[in-house]
């Protein structure tokens, strides 16, 4: 396989495995859907000759009349639906977290991918299997490192962190988790 066959099948990994929004795009199309009902029972029942009135616009209308664009209701009315905007927005365009982080591979028809508990423990097994290391505390993954906090008996763990680093670092490699990810070990005495 070619460089440019791996590339594609890390693109192709990354966007099947990317991060949905749901629950946004439900609560917005629910928001747009009630807002268009709304529209067309007024529209409708007014060319039928006997409006709906289920919004009160009079009321609305003349609230908008007497006020003021320096007033504290119509700054607060303006700042929530700008708020609400902005929420739907950043929704749209910040990639969200995937529950599954895909993993390198040669061909683009072919996806794998782990999902972020199954690395974790991966990660935790390799730092567990290093010697001198009790158990593990808690494994963190961000987007380009892992961290790793491990408990040992010793007191003077020596090199214990590369250790496990070198062990967490091999486990990745193999997996090939993208994007790749550094690894930073802490090391916990813990008395037995």
């Amino acid at each position: 396989m070619t460089a440019h066959a791996g590339r594609a099948a890390d693109r192709a990994a990354r966007h099947a495995f990317r991060p949905r929004r749901i629950w946004p795009g439900v609560l917005a199309a629910l928001l747009l859907i009630a807002a268009g009902v709304l529209t067309a029972i007024e529209i409708i029942s007014a060319w039928a000759g006997g409006p709906a009135h289920l919004v009160p616009y009079d009321r609305v209308r003349d609230w908008a009349d007497d006020t003021a664009w320096k007033d504290a209701g119509a700054l607060a009315a303006a700042a929530g639906l700008t708020a609400v905007g902005l929420f739907f927005l950043l929704a749209g365009l910040l990639p969200g977290r995937s529950r599954v982080v895909p993993l390198h591979g040669e061909d683009p028809d072919l996806m794998m991918g782990v999902t972020r508990r199954g690395l974790r423990r991966a990660v935790a097994s390799a730092a567990e299997a290093a010697p001198g290391v009790s158990g593990v505390r808690r494994v963190r993954l961000r987007r380009h490192r892992v961290k790793v906090v491990a408990e040992t008996p010793v007191r003077d763990p020596a090199d214990l962190d590369r250790r496990i680093g070198v062990a967490v670092g091999a486990r990745l490699r193999r997996l090939s988790p993208l994007p790749g990810r550094k690894v930073a070990v802490q090391v916990k005495h813990r008395e037995h």
